[in-house]
């Protein structure tokens, strides 16, 4: 449900990570659980849940990111059967303090794992787990940093529909195929090439449909980063090696890329900035869910530090899809205009 789950222990623990997105369609079922003022991922999320479409699941890994995937919580706990639920606590504020005690909330994930599929999960196993998520890592940042080209050599629907993929397949198997697409791309040459078309950083809230970004693309965008939690972030982190795995995993997660809950606005728009230098970014658009108060809460102050920083904003709200086609197509045209001049 968040990216700032730990992978590696339920990989260790030998299940499959499978990330739950949401979708952009109508909610059917979903004001009959929970307040409509929710935003549309756990609307989604309910819906598909009530009607089976989970059932597939052997459990699943809640985090305490905000009031509304608490809810959700809840909900799911009451009207879902399901053989293993639990709730991660994330920490925020002060680095080391906040280590500790996510490395806490780790142990206790890690105990719940073996307790609920009778194992111990060993340092082998833990140390396995590191090794192959860490190869998805160097492939993805191999690929994304193909973006930094112009124009770039992988498209950023091409990149999210891998990303995509990442989070719904076995790792071994995701990176065996997404190496040999990396090998292809290294041997396209894009030299002498040029492309005019502004380069956009996408930022906010999770991202249900690649069809947004496709929809960039099409309009004469080129994203070339996706500052998002079902994009970048959960790639955006290096765990160290040390006698202590819990301690390097907790530090890694808290070092990434910080997210709109972690109230930490400074240090996201320095990160969005610095990405912004390096990929050679014309402008932000910075994406929020409807009801999604963690994001909105930062809209204004965030549109101001980076103006402060010569990086142009664009703020869209939806449900996540493209609602009303028209009238975004006509803002985001007008903005790239903008950052054109």
């Amino acid at each position: 449900m968040c990216s700032y789950t730990p992978l590696e222990l339920i990989y260790a623990a030998g299940f499959l990570p499978y990330r739950i997105i949401g979708h952009s369609e109508p909610p059917q079922n979903a004001d009959s659980y929970i307040h409509p003022n929710f935003c549309q991922f756990v609307k989604s999320t309910i819906d598909v849940a009530i009607n089976g479409g989970y059932d597939f699941l052997e459990g699943l890994v809640f985090v305490n990111s905000c009031d509304a995937m608490r809810r959700l919580h809840d909900v799911w706990k009451r009207y879902v059967p399901t053989k293993f639920i639990y709730i991660l606590d994330i920490p925020m504020g002060e680095l080391s303090i906040g280590a500790n005690y996510l490395r806490e909330e780790f142990n206790k994930l890690k105990t719940a794992l073996e307790k609920h599929a009778s194992i111990t999960i060993n340092d082998s196993d833990i140390k396995n787990a590191i090794k192959v998520f860490k190869e998805s890592r160097l492939i993805y940042n191999q690929l994304n940093s193909l973006r930094i080209e112009n124009p770039p050599s992988i498209s950023g629907t091409d990149l999210m529909e891998l990303t995509s993929d990442f989070f719904k397949t076995e790792p071994k198997i995701w990176n065996d195929k997404t190496q040999g697409i990396l090998e292809s791309k290294k041997l396209q040459t894009t030299k002498g090439a040029t492309n005019s078309n502004p380069r956009i950083l996408l930022s906010g809230s999770p991202l249900h449909e690649i069809d947004f970004i496709s929809f960039l693309e099409e309009i004469g965008l080129n994203v070339v980063y996706e500052d998002l939690c079902t994009g970048s972030k959960f790639f955006d982190l290096v765990i160290k090696d040390s006698h202590d795995l819990m301690a390097s995993l907790s530090e890694a997660y808290l070092n990434r890329t910080p997210c709109a809950r972690m109230m930490q606005i400074k240090e996201r728009v320095q990160k969005i900035y610095n990405i912004a230098k390096k990929f050679d970014v014309d402008g932000v658009i910075y994406h929020s869910l409807k009801f999604c108060d963690t994001c909105l809460y930062d809209v204004p102050t965030l549109k101001t530090l980076l103006n402060e920083k010569d990086l142009n904003v664009l703020f869209i709200e939806s449900d996540g899809g493209l609602g009303n086609i028209n009238q975004i197509r006509t803002r985001i045209e007008a903005f790239s205009e903008i950052i054109k001049s």
